[in-house]
C-alpha cells in the first residue's frame, strides 16, 4: 500500500492499494451526508457498481450511469445529473463518489463542484490512465463542440482511493491507453524508467502521482508551472477532437509527444542520440506514432485550445528526458517548425 497527501487549497490523500479493506477506514469517514451518488459508466457499473454499493450499505445510495465513452462527457449528461441529485434531495452535505475512468471523472467532478457550489467528492479510478493522472489534481470539466475540456472547474476530491485489482479486467488496449500518460511522466522526471513502465503496479501509479503531486501543489490552478503536465497535449488533443474522439486520449497523447519532440529538436538543436534516446523511450508505449492529419489541420484544431493567448500558445517542449520547459511559440511558428517533418 502507498499513501500519498496532497497539500492543495483542500488537503487530501491518495491511497494506492490492492484491495477494497482500506475503504471504511480511508472514505467512509469522509461521508458525511446521508446521501451517495455513484456516478459511473455502464463496464464500471456491470464490474464493480454492486461491490461499491454493500460498502455504502449504511447509505442512502443511487446510481448515475452513463453510456463509455468520451462522447458521454457532455452538457446533456451534466444537466441531467445535476436534476437527478436536485430530485433525489441531495445537500451540500451528501457525496458524490467517480468510478470509472477519466470520462467519469471529469464529468463527476464538475457535477460535484457545481451543485448547490459545491459537495464531496471522492475519486475512485477504473483505469490507469484515471489513475496516473485525471483522478489527482482537481480539474474538471465537460467538452463542447469546439473542442475537449472547454466547460470546467478546479475542485479538489475529498480523497482518492486506488484499487489496482480494478485495473486486472482492463482490456489491454486500455492498458496501452494509460501508458500514454505514463511515458508522459517519464518525460517530465528521471523517476519513473524504461522497467518501471513494464509493471503496471502500486509502484508505478505511486511514481507517476508523486511527481504530478509535487507539481500541482506549486501550481494548483496551472499559472504556471503546472502547464508542463500538459506536455504532449496540446496536439494531442487536436487529434483526438479531429478523431471525433474515436483514437483514445493516451494513444493521442503519446501522438502529441512525437510533435513536441521534433518542435524540441528543432528548437533546441538536439543531437541525433539524444533523439533516438528520447524515441526509444516513447516506443516503450508501443503505440502507433503515425498521426493522419496534416499539421495545417492540427494548427487549425489548436487555435481554439484554451492555453491560447492571442496569436502564441504555450507549448511543453524538452530540452532533455527530465528537463521540460514552459515555452510560448508563435502560432503561426507552429507550421514552420514542422514544415519538413514527414510522419
Amino acid at each position: 500500500m502507498y499513501k500519498l497527501k496532497v497539500r492543495t487549497s483542500t488537503e487530501y490523500d491518495i491511497t494506492i492499494t490492492d484491495s477494497l479493506e482500506l475503504f471504511s477506514e480511508k472514505v467512509l469517514p469522509l461521508i458525511k451526508g446521508e446521501k451517495v451518488a455513484i456516478i459511473t459508466d455502464e463496464k464500471v457499473n456491470s464490474l464493480y457498481g454492486d461491490c461499491l454499493y454493500e460498502l455504502l450499505q449504511n447509505k442512502n445510495v443511487i446510481n448515475v450511469v452513463i453510456k463509455s465513452g468520451e462522447k458521454s462527457k457532455n452538457a446533456k449528461n451534466y444537466i441531467g445529473i445535476i436534476n437527478t441529485l436536485a430530485e433525489s434531495g441531495f445537500t451540500r452535505e451528501d457525496t458524490v463518489i467517480a468510478l470509472g475512468g477519466g470520462v467519469v471523472g471529469d464529468l463527476a467532478g464538475f457535477v460535484a463542484s457545481t451543485y448547490m457550489r459545491g459537495i464531496t467528492l471522492i475519486a475512485m479510478p477504473t483505469t490507469l490512465l484515471s489513475a496516473v493522472d485525471s483522478s489527482v489534481g482537481g480539474k474538471t470539466a465537460i467538452d463542447l463542440k469546439s473542442g475537449k475540456n472547454l466547460c470546467g472547474t478546479f475542485y479538489q476530491p475529498k480523497a482518492v482511493y486506488i484499487n489496482t485489482e480494478f485495473l486486472k479486467t482492463l482490456p489491454k488496449k486500455e492498458v496501452q491507453n494509460g501508458l500514454g500518460e505514463v511515458i508522459k511522466y517519464a518525460f517530465l522526471s528521471h523517476t519513473v524508467s524504461e522497467q518501471d513502465i513494464k509493471k503496471i503496479n502500486e509502484k508505478l501509479i505511486y511514481k507517476c502521482l508523486k511527481i504530478k503531486c509535487d507539481i500541482v501543489e506549486k501550481d494548483e490552478k496551472e499559472s504556471g508551472k503546472r502547464a508542463l503536465l500538459n506536455l504532449g497535449h496540446t496536439f494531442g488533443h487536436a487529434i483526438e477532437n479531429l478523431s471525433g474522439y474515436k483514437i483514445p486520449h493516451g494513444t493521442c497523447v503519446a501522438k502529441g509527444l512525437v510533435f513536441s519532440i521534433e518542435i524540441s529538436k528543432r528548437l533546441f538543436g538536439l543531437s541525433s542520440d539524444k533523439i533516438s534516446e528520447i524515441y526509444k523511450l516513447l516506443k516503450c508505449s508501443k503505440h502507433n506514432l503515425i498521426c493522419k492529419y496534416t499539421v495545417d489541420a492540427l494548427v487549425s484544431q489548436i487555435t481554439s485550445d484554451k492555453k491560447r493567448t492571442g496569436g502564441k500558445i504555450k507549448f511543453i517542449t524538452l530540452k532533455d528526458i527530465g528537463e521540460p520547459i514552459i515555452s510560448t511559440i508563435e502560432i503561426d511558428k507552429l507550421k514552420g517548425l514542422l514544415k519538413d517533418y514527414e510522419y
